[in-house]
Protein backbone atom coordinates (compact mmCIF):
# COMPACT_ATOMS: atom_id res chain seq x y z
CA UNK A 1 0.00 0.00 0.00
CA UNK A 2 1.46 3.69 -0.94
CA UNK A 3 1.36 6.10 1.88
CA UNK A 4 -1.81 8.18 1.63
CA UNK A 5 0.54 11.31 2.09
CA UNK A 6 2.57 10.07 -0.80
CA UNK A 7 0.15 9.74 -2.89
CA UNK A 8 -1.41 13.52 -2.23
CA UNK A 9 1.78 14.96 -3.39
CA UNK A 10 2.17 13.67 -6.80
CA UNK A 11 0.13 16.37 -9.49
CA UNK A 12 -2.28 14.28 -11.64
CA UNK A 13 -4.10 15.21 -14.71
CA UNK A 14 -7.58 13.65 -15.51
CA UNK A 15 -7.25 10.83 -18.17
CA UNK A 16 -10.61 11.93 -19.85
CA UNK A 17 -12.18 9.03 -18.47
CA UNK A 18 -13.71 9.93 -14.64
CA UNK A 19 -13.81 6.01 -13.77
CA UNK A 20 -10.28 5.52 -14.69
CA UNK A 21 -9.35 8.04 -12.33
CA UNK A 22 -10.82 6.72 -9.86
CA UNK A 23 -8.94 3.65 -10.03
CA UNK A 24 -5.37 5.95 -10.27
CA UNK A 25 -5.57 8.22 -7.91
CA UNK A 26 -7.21 10.96 -9.53
CA UNK A 27 -5.70 10.63 -13.34
CA UNK A 28 -2.02 9.93 -15.06
CA UNK A 29 0.88 11.81 -12.76
CA UNK A 30 1.81 15.00 -14.53
CA UNK A 31 5.16 15.71 -16.13
CA UNK A 32 5.62 12.05 -16.50
CA UNK A 33 4.85 9.95 -19.21
CA UNK A 34 2.41 6.40 -19.62
CA UNK A 35 2.70 3.66 -21.95
CA UNK A 36 -0.74 2.41 -23.44
CA UNK A 37 -0.53 -1.18 -24.92
CA UNK A 38 -2.61 -3.35 -26.56
CA UNK A 39 -3.75 -5.53 -29.48
CA UNK A 40 -6.26 -3.85 -32.85
CA UNK A 41 -9.42 -2.65 -31.76
CA UNK A 42 -9.09 -2.07 -28.26
CA UNK A 43 -8.77 1.52 -27.88
CA UNK A 44 -5.83 2.64 -27.80
CA UNK A 45 -6.82 5.72 -29.84
CA UNK A 46 -9.69 6.40 -28.39
CA UNK A 47 -8.14 6.29 -25.05
CA UNK A 48 -5.39 8.71 -26.11
CA UNK A 49 -8.44 11.45 -27.54
CA UNK A 50 -10.02 11.31 -24.26
CA UNK A 51 -7.25 12.10 -22.78
CA UNK A 52 -5.92 15.32 -25.05
CA UNK A 53 -9.75 16.52 -25.39
CA UNK A 54 -10.09 17.22 -21.38
CA UNK A 55 -6.84 18.43 -21.59
CA UNK A 56 -7.41 20.90 -24.04
CA UNK A 57 -11.39 21.55 -22.15
CA UNK A 58 -8.89 22.60 -19.12
CA UNK A 59 -6.41 25.19 -20.97
CA UNK A 60 -3.76 22.67 -21.36
CA UNK A 61 -1.95 22.92 -24.82
CA UNK A 62 -1.26 19.35 -26.73
CA UNK A 63 0.56 17.75 -29.74
CA UNK A 64 -0.41 14.73 -30.86
CA UNK A 65 2.21 13.00 -32.91
CA UNK A 66 -0.10 10.87 -35.53
CA UNK A 67 1.83 7.75 -37.11
CA UNK A 68 -0.82 5.44 -38.33
CA UNK A 69 -3.45 7.71 -38.96
CA UNK A 70 -4.39 10.96 -40.65
CA UNK A 71 -4.66 14.09 -38.64
CA UNK A 72 -7.90 14.28 -40.85
CA UNK A 73 -8.85 10.33 -39.73
CA UNK A 74 -8.35 11.24 -35.96
CA UNK A 75 -10.54 14.55 -35.74
CA UNK A 76 -13.38 12.39 -37.54
CA UNK A 77 -13.12 9.76 -34.89
CA UNK A 78 -13.19 12.28 -32.04
CA UNK A 79 -16.04 14.41 -33.82
CA UNK A 80 -18.12 10.35 -33.93
CA UNK A 81 -17.44 10.21 -30.04
CA UNK A 82 -18.86 13.70 -29.67
CA UNK A 83 -15.45 14.98 -28.89
CA UNK A 84 -14.56 19.08 -29.26
CA UNK A 85 -11.01 18.09 -31.25
CA UNK A 86 -11.45 20.16 -33.85
CA UNK A 87 -12.42 23.42 -31.97
CA UNK A 88 -8.82 22.76 -29.59
CA UNK A 89 -7.22 22.90 -32.83
CA UNK A 90 -8.67 26.28 -34.19
CA UNK A 91 -7.89 28.14 -30.98
CA UNK A 92 -4.39 26.67 -31.00
CA UNK A 93 -4.71 24.21 -27.96
CA UNK A 94 -4.00 21.46 -29.73
CA UNK A 95 -1.61 20.71 -32.87
CA UNK A 96 -1.72 17.72 -34.89
CA UNK A 97 1.59 16.80 -36.19
CA UNK A 98 1.58 14.44 -39.22
CA UNK A 99 4.36 12.58 -38.68
CA UNK A 100 2.59 9.12 -41.00
CA UNK A 101 5.08 10.40 -43.87
CA UNK A 102 7.86 10.87 -42.22
CA UNK A 103 7.88 7.94 -39.95
CA UNK A 104 8.12 5.99 -43.71
CA UNK A 105 11.48 7.72 -44.20
CA UNK A 106 12.49 7.03 -41.01
CA UNK A 107 11.71 3.39 -41.89
CA UNK A 108 13.56 3.52 -44.87
CA UNK A 109 15.66 4.88 -43.62
CA UNK A 110 16.52 2.09 -40.78
CA UNK A 111 16.40 -0.32 -43.53
CA UNK A 112 19.12 0.95 -45.66
CA UNK A 113 21.72 1.64 -42.83
CA UNK A 114 20.72 -1.36 -41.30
CA UNK A 115 20.60 0.24 -37.72
CA UNK A 116 18.51 1.22 -34.74
CA UNK A 117 20.00 4.27 -33.95
CA UNK A 118 18.05 7.60 -33.63
CA UNK A 119 14.65 5.47 -33.73
CA UNK A 120 12.45 8.30 -33.10
CA UNK A 121 14.00 11.09 -34.54
CA UNK A 122 11.15 12.84 -36.18
CA UNK A 123 9.17 12.36 -33.08
CA UNK A 124 12.05 13.65 -31.12
CA UNK A 125 12.63 17.11 -33.11
CA UNK A 126 8.84 18.00 -32.52
CA UNK A 127 9.05 17.64 -29.08
CA UNK A 128 11.67 19.58 -28.07
CA UNK A 129 10.40 22.05 -30.66
CA UNK A 130 6.83 22.36 -29.19
CA UNK A 131 5.58 24.48 -25.74
CA UNK A 132 3.02 22.12 -25.13
CA UNK A 133 1.49 20.73 -21.62
CA UNK A 134 0.84 17.41 -23.41
CA UNK A 135 2.18 15.10 -25.95
CA UNK A 136 0.77 11.97 -27.79
CA UNK A 137 2.46 9.60 -29.32
CA UNK A 138 0.08 6.92 -31.08
CA UNK A 139 1.89 4.95 -31.86
CA UNK A 140 5.88 3.76 -31.54
CA UNK A 141 5.35 0.59 -33.43
CA UNK A 142 6.64 1.19 -36.60
CA UNK A 143 9.82 2.72 -35.58
CA UNK A 144 11.48 0.05 -34.20
CA UNK A 145 11.84 -2.44 -37.14
CA UNK A 146 15.21 -4.21 -37.52
CA UNK A 147 16.32 -2.83 -33.41
CA UNK A 148 17.49 -4.65 -31.08
CA UNK A 149 16.25 -5.26 -27.49
CA UNK A 150 19.07 -3.06 -26.28
CA UNK A 151 18.76 -0.06 -28.46
CA UNK A 152 15.37 -0.17 -28.47
CA UNK A 153 15.26 0.03 -24.37
CA UNK A 154 18.06 2.85 -24.77
CA UNK A 155 15.78 4.78 -27.36
CA UNK A 156 12.99 4.35 -25.11
CA UNK A 157 14.69 5.71 -21.89
CA UNK A 158 16.13 8.73 -24.25
CA UNK A 159 12.38 9.70 -25.66
CA UNK A 160 10.90 9.45 -21.70
CA UNK A 161 13.80 11.32 -20.72
CA UNK A 162 13.36 14.02 -23.02
CA UNK A 163 9.41 14.55 -22.72
CA UNK A 164 10.12 14.71 -18.58
CA UNK A 165 12.96 17.18 -19.53
CA UNK A 166 10.32 18.86 -21.26
CA UNK A 167 8.10 18.90 -18.57
CA UNK A 168 5.41 17.33 -20.93
CA UNK A 169 2.85 14.67 -19.63
CA UNK A 170 3.23 12.20 -22.11
CA UNK A 171 0.98 9.66 -23.04
CA UNK A 172 3.01 6.84 -25.41
CA UNK A 173 0.56 4.68 -27.86
CA UNK A 174 2.17 0.90 -28.41
CA UNK A 175 0.55 -1.73 -30.45
CA UNK A 176 0.84 -5.70 -28.97
CA UNK A 177 3.33 -6.89 -31.67
CA UNK A 178 6.19 -4.23 -30.29
CA UNK A 179 5.50 -5.43 -26.51
CA UNK A 180 5.69 -9.49 -27.08
CA UNK A 181 9.03 -8.89 -29.79
CA UNK A 182 10.75 -6.66 -27.36
CA UNK A 183 9.66 -8.39 -24.02
CA UNK A 184 7.32 -5.60 -22.71
CA UNK A 185 11.10 -3.82 -21.79
CA UNK A 186 9.35 -0.40 -22.76
CA UNK A 187 7.15 -0.81 -19.50
CA UNK A 188 10.65 -0.19 -17.60
CA UNK A 189 11.38 3.22 -19.14
CA UNK A 190 7.93 5.31 -18.35
CA UNK A 191 5.94 5.66 -15.13
CA UNK A 192 3.15 4.06 -16.01
CA UNK A 193 1.80 1.64 -18.44
CA UNK A 194 -1.57 0.16 -19.07
CA UNK A 195 -2.75 -2.45 -21.24
CA UNK A 196 -5.59 -3.03 -23.10
CA UNK A 197 -6.90 -6.63 -24.48
CA UNK A 198 -9.58 -8.80 -25.51
CA UNK A 199 -10.73 -11.84 -24.43
CA UNK A 200 -13.11 -14.43 -24.05
CA UNK A 201 -15.29 -14.64 -21.06
CA UNK A 202 -14.83 -17.79 -18.84
CA UNK A 203 -18.20 -16.98 -17.68
CA UNK A 204 -20.41 -16.23 -20.96
CA UNK A 205 -18.73 -17.37 -23.31
CA UNK A 206 -18.92 -13.48 -25.08
CA UNK A 207 -15.46 -11.44 -26.08
CA UNK A 208 -15.03 -8.94 -23.27
CA UNK A 209 -12.72 -5.98 -23.19
CA UNK A 210 -10.35 -5.68 -20.29
CA UNK A 211 -7.73 -3.34 -18.91
CA UNK A 212 -4.56 -3.86 -16.74
CA UNK A 213 -2.79 -1.18 -14.94
CA UNK A 214 0.60 -3.16 -15.27
CA UNK A 215 2.30 -0.07 -13.09
CA UNK A 216 2.01 3.42 -12.18
CA UNK A 217 4.37 4.10 -9.47
CA UNK A 218 3.37 6.46 -6.43
CA UNK A 219 0.28 5.05 -6.96
CA UNK A 220 -2.28 2.81 -5.47
CA UNK A 221 -3.46 0.30 -8.48
CA UNK A 222 -6.11 -1.83 -8.92
CA UNK A 223 -4.65 -5.41 -8.39
CA UNK A 224 -7.38 -7.25 -11.01
CA UNK A 225 -8.59 -6.73 -14.40
CA UNK A 226 -11.05 -4.33 -15.14
CA UNK A 227 -13.84 -4.44 -17.78
CA UNK A 228 -14.47 -1.40 -20.06
CA UNK A 229 -16.89 -0.93 -23.09
CA UNK A 230 -16.64 1.17 -26.26
CA UNK A 231 -19.67 3.12 -27.06
CA UNK A 232 -21.00 6.49 -29.12
CA UNK A 233 -19.24 8.43 -25.89
CA UNK A 234 -15.99 6.66 -26.10
CA UNK A 235 -14.24 4.17 -23.14
CA UNK A 236 -16.22 3.60 -20.15
CA UNK A 237 -14.54 1.77 -17.35
CA UNK A 238 -16.83 -0.49 -15.79
CA UNK A 239 -16.90 -0.58 -11.62
CA UNK A 240 -17.15 -4.26 -11.57
CA UNK A 241 -13.43 -5.80 -11.28
CA UNK A 242 -12.29 -9.27 -12.21
CA UNK A 243 -9.53 -10.98 -10.25
CA UNK A 244 -6.41 -12.41 -12.25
Amino acid sequence: MIPSESVRTIERLSSGIKELDVLIDGGYPKSRSVLITGGPGVGKTIIALQFINDACANGLKCIYLATEETPEELKIQAAQLGLSISEYEKNGLLTFEPVLAERMDDVTWQRGKNTGTSLFKKPLNSIKSSDADIVVLDNIGSYTLDTTIGTFREQMDYLVNTIRERKMTGLIISDEALNERYNNVAQYSVHGAIHMFKRESPFTGNVERLMNVVKMRGTNTPLSYVRYSINQNGINVQNQKESK
